[in-house]
């Protein structure tokens, strides 16, 4: 009788023992494997598709719902009738101010050579210049010339003294200057007269005696020839009426005498004005002598008329040195 009552309540353990291990597995089971196993995640956006990820790993970028996903579509192509060029870019202008074509060279060249009877042959130019006006100076006499198509001026200057520096003055401050030697200079007997504006005043040489309009009346209508070791003189007149003019009248020493005068003739253009000149007359000392005149030109009323000044330069009997 105690032998069955021990045998069933070792059973009745057992059966106990073996309940609560069974429980216990399943509760390790549960909370252990859960931990490594995939989960099925829902998301709660209508008719959205199920992502799976690991538990270990951070959520990806959700997927959009299937239902709300509709083709792109591509715009319509723009008709060929509607297709235009590209507006063309403006042009650059050739030239802006100071910039000029790299063709043409705008280096300033003078060239002033000695020549016959105390005359220099002056070469002016300045392609980047053509049709200014430029000055040309030296001692004490100035004059103005506008330069050519291709901005170059041929002349012939004379010389007022051995030595002079010739300078020749451009728009905008740039200058050259050249130096030439004359020794012939010294031989001769040189009368200018400047003025302003165009064949307003006008030089004229008697020369041995002669009287107006004779032969040895040398003015600009009659200018004689430009030679050395003439018995003669000869009137060169400088610039071209753009600004200031000159005319240079040359004599060699020893030839006798010359009376000198200056005229002005009465025109529209001088009428009623005050015209403004310079006298320059070399001395025996191979200096220059210079002499400012403004002259008050008469009414227009007197039209055709002429002035005549008798006494602006020395009348010399020239002699051999």
């Amino acid at each position: 009788m105690s032998l069955s009552l021990s045998a069933n309540r070792r059973r009745i353990v057992l059966i106990l023992s073996v309940m609560v291990l069974a429980f216990s597995a399943g509760h390790i089971m549960q909370n252990v494997l859960a931990r490594d196993m995939n989960i099925a995640v829902r998301n709660m956006a209508p008719d959205a598709e199920p992502t799976l990820r690991r538990s270990t790993q951070a959520p990806g970028l959700p997927v959009p719902p299937a239902a709300t996903l509709t083709p792109f579509e591509a715009p319509d192509p723009v008709p060929s009738d509607r297709i235009t060029d590209d507006p063309p870019l403006p042009e650059l202008p050739l030239e802006d101010a100071s910039v000029l074509p790299l063709d043409v060279p705008c280096r300033v060249a003078v060239d002033a050579v000695a020549g016959d009877a105390g005359v220099i042959w002056l070469e002016v130019s300045a392609p980047c210049s053509a049709g200014e006006i430029i000055t040309v100076a030296q001692e004490g006499m100035a004059v103005e010339w506008a330069l050519d198509g291709a901005g170059r001026l041929s002349a012939d200057l004379p010389a007022m003294t051995v030595a002079p520096v010739i300078e020749v003055k451009f728009p905008g401050g740039l200058s050259e200057a050249v130096r030439v030697i004359l020794p012939d200079v010294e031989d001769l007997v040189r009368v200018a007269l400047v003025w302003e504006g165009h064949k307003v005043l006008g030089l004229h040489a008697l020369e041995s005696g002669a009287s107006y309009g004779e032969s040895g009346h040398i003015h600009a209508a009659s200018p004689g020839r430009i030679e050395t070791g003439g018995s003669t003189g000869f009137l060169v007149q400088l610039g071209d009426g753009s600004g200031r003019m000159a005319e240079v009248y040359t004599r060699p020493t020893g030839q006798g005498s010359v009376r000198f005068l200056a005229e002005a003739g009465v025109s529209s253009e001088s009428c009623e004005r005050i015209v403004t000149a310079t006298a320059l007359q070399t001395d025996q000392f191979a200096g220059v002598m210079s002499r400012e005149l403004q002259l008050t030109m008469p009414s227009c009323d007197n039209l055709g008329d002429i002035v005549s000044l008798t006494t602006l330069f020395r009348n010399l009997r020239i002699a051999a040195r």
